[in-house]
């Protein structure tokens, strides 16, 4: 449903006349570029002849002194065989007035041929108008590759009121008819390739957000695109945590973020709370932001001050505390998973959970990450891991070394399922990159035991909405829905953490050195202006969602949250 009114609210966009007009014109000048040499040769004669009339001709004929139109209309007269006009005594006269209709009406025709048709190629080869299109864009952004996260990303961008324009290699990819009809530029092309940037207008975007599936070639389009303009902000989409490290010492800080790391803490934290929505891995631990629907008879019901000091969560956006809760208010709530979870059972009670281990299938790049979360909890579960036959060995070890249980085969088997213990278990994530291969596992562990708590890996809002109407699955996450907004973020602002969307607002959090007017201010007062702080780190010790009253000082390092603007 989140995808469906997303795209819904993006072809309501205006698309600018104007542009159309110029794009155009642009494709237009291409297409006479393309047929210059009749075009050049039609132009060759035709001002030979007409020079030749204006200057030496026709002032002896009228014994008068023509202007240029004359000459130029009595040209024309000779190219159609209308002409009144006596042949010249003089070689070059006769030449040209012999030449001029035989050669013109041969260019004409040739330039005519090659002009139409390359107007009929212009609804066949869509890729020089939507070249065309991006011309008319400066001050965009770019993103290369339109898989899942580049898709994302660009849809993200939109929400922002963003302009795009987007590279892809793959002209069948599934996601460009949606964006052109989105009135997005497509490029087709490497965006390794310079010239392949430079159609997309590098020299006049405001950014680029590299998301292809390839770490090396995502260096490679920052590279390109450094060479072009040294200046340009760059934000990689990058794997490999040690590359990660490397990246930013080159490009800045914040210059790369690992989809999986961005989407690891959320599917690990939904694994333990049935009402996280998105999970923040900052330096002094994870914050979740949970979407809470006001009873009508909740304990909530009041002022919002008295809420967020009794559980230690905090109100989302901006300066919320001196309102009450009204019934079947929608709430945003950010705060410790504990605390989140004591504001939803004191809000609505719901059936007690299992109280038993915890079951991973799959031990892919997002696998990997929430295994490694779940290990450095404290208390750290009983955890069982599920992996195809196909995982290499060096990675059950590793897990096997630190007390985690590893079974290989297919996770939808119920024998296996079985023997990793789902009577028992309290919670099952299914976190393979096959949407179908998740949700069989989910249908086959609901099918044993309704009880159990999934959490299912999907692509599709649409399908994540349609598991909880029809199964009963809440708790379905879309990894590059999300990672993309802290890509945007990353890409349009600096200092960028995180970020998460709320509806169309993208909501960022920033690390921040207070050293400007922000000293001696409150935390109330920066809520009042729109911006939460996280947490505080004074003196080396960190400060969990600093109540109202707390007075900042200089040298605070803040973690604060705040829309994009």
């Amino acid at each position: 449903m989140a995808q469906d009114i997303r795209l819904t609210r993006l072809k309501r966009r205006r698309f600018a006349f104007w542009r159309l007009i110029i794009a155009n014109i642009i494709d237009d000048v291409r297409i006479v570029r393309e047929a210059w040499f009749p075009v050049s040769a039609l132009v060759l004669v035709l001002g030979s002849c007409t020079l030749y009339l204006r200057w030496f001709y026709l002032p002896d004929y009228c014994d008068c002194q023509p202007d240029t139109a004359v000459a130029l209309f009595e040209t024309l007269k000779l190219l159609l065989f209308q002409t009144d006009l006596s042949l010249p005594d003089e070689i070059i006269g006769r030449t040209l007035f012999f030449l001029t209709p035989l050669l013109g009406l041969f260019f004409l025709l040739q330039s005519s041929v090659d002009v139409g048709r390359l107007l009929v190629d212009k609804r066949t080869r869509p890729e020089h108008w939507q070249a065309a299109l991006a011309a008319t864009y400066r001050g965009h952004m770019i993103v290369c590759g339109l898989g899942r996260v580049g898709y994302r990303a660009v849809l993200q961008l939109l929400d922002c009121r963003r302009e795009v324009v987007a590279i892809e290699a793959n002209p069948a990819c599934e996601f460009i008819p949606t964006l052109i009809s989105l009135g997005v530029p497509v490029i087709y092309g490497d965006a390794r390739d310079p010239a392949v940037l430079i159609r997309a207008g590098l020299r006049r975007a405001q950014g680029l957000i590299a998301t292809i599936d390839d770490d090396l070639k995502n260096v490679e389009i920052a590279l390109s695109a450094r060479r072009i303009r040294p200046e340009l902000p760059t934000v990689q989409r990058i794997f490999s945590r040690a590359l990660d490290a490397r990246i930013e010492r080159t490009f800045g800080r914040n210059s790369a973020f690992s989809p999986a790391a961005l989407a690891a803490p959320t599917f690990a934290a939904a694994l333990m709370s049935t009402t996280v929505r998105y999970v923040l891995d900052l330096p002094a631990g994870l914050l979740g932001v949970a979407y809470l629907t006001v009873s009508n008879d909740s304990p909530l019901l009041g002022p919002v001050a008295e809420m967020e000091q009794r559980f230690g969560v905090r109100r989302l956006p901006g300066p919320s505390s001196q309102f009450d809760i009204l019934p079947s208010e929608e709430l945003v709530l950010v705060g410790s998973l504990p605390a989140l979870e004591a504001v939803q059972l004191a809000n609505r009670p719901q059936r007690v959970r299992r109280n038993g281990g915890l079951i991973v299938c799959g031990l892919g790049k997002v696998g990997t990450q929430v295994v490694r979360l779940l290990i450095r909890g404290d208390p750290c579960p009983s955890l069982t891991v599920i992996c195809t036959v196909e995982t290499p060995q060096r990675y059950i070890e590793v897990l096997t070394a630190q007390g985690v249980r590893v079974l290989r085969g297919d996770a939808r088997d119920s024998e296996l399922l079985r023997e990793a213990g789902i009577e028992h278990a309290s919670a099952l994530a299914a976190l393979y990159s096959d949407d179908l291969l998740n949700l069989q596992i989910g249908l086959a562990v609901r099918s044993m035991y309704p009880d159990v708590h999934l959490v299912l890996r999907v692509f599709s809002d649409v399908l994540a909405d349609r598991l909880a109407d029809l199964f009963g699955i809440h708790t379905a996450f879309s990894t590059s829905a999300l990672a993309a907004p802290s890509l945007v973020a990353a890409a349009l602002l600096p200092d960028v953490e995180a970020a998460f969307d709320v509806g169309d607002q993208l909501l960022v959090v920033r690390r921040q050195i207070i050293i400007d007017r922000r000293v001696g201010q409150t935390v109330a007062e920066l809520r009042a202006a729109g911006q939460l702080p996280l947490s505080v780190r004074r003196n080396g010790d960190f400060q969990w969602l600093p109540p109202d009253q707390f007075v900042i000082e200089c040298g605070d390092e803040l973690e604060v949250l705040t829309y994009l603007t």
